[in-house]
């Protein structure tokens, strides 16, 4: 019983997530669509091999470190700058 409401409450939860997030990139008219396509994929993957959503998901996962790491290396100068200007500040009082 605890394992399905997780599992609903986690399918809640990222549906929720990713409405913000459509909302902020597209519109507040465009939300309409974006429950069409959750309401679509969840039909979809309910039905398909779990091999399959297992590779999907880690796939999918794995491509949202490239951003990350690009927002990484384009801010690495800037928080060895900040860094080194609080230490230096700390070390003279």
């Amino acid at each position: 019983m605890a394992l399905a409401v997780f599992a609903f409450t986690t399918i809640l939860g990222w549906s929720y997530y990713g409405e913000r997030c459509w909302q902020y990139l597209f519109s507040e008219n465009s939300l309409m669509v974006y429950r069409a396509l959750w309401v679509l994929a969840a039909l979809t993957f309910a039905n398909v091999k779990v091999g399959f959503v297992w590779n999907l998901s880690d796939t999918l996962n794995g491509l949202m470190a490239v951003p990350n790491l690009i927002g990484l290396l384009l801010l690495a100068p800037m928080v060895f700058k900040v860094t080194r200007e609080y230490f230096d500040k700390a070390e003279n009082g």
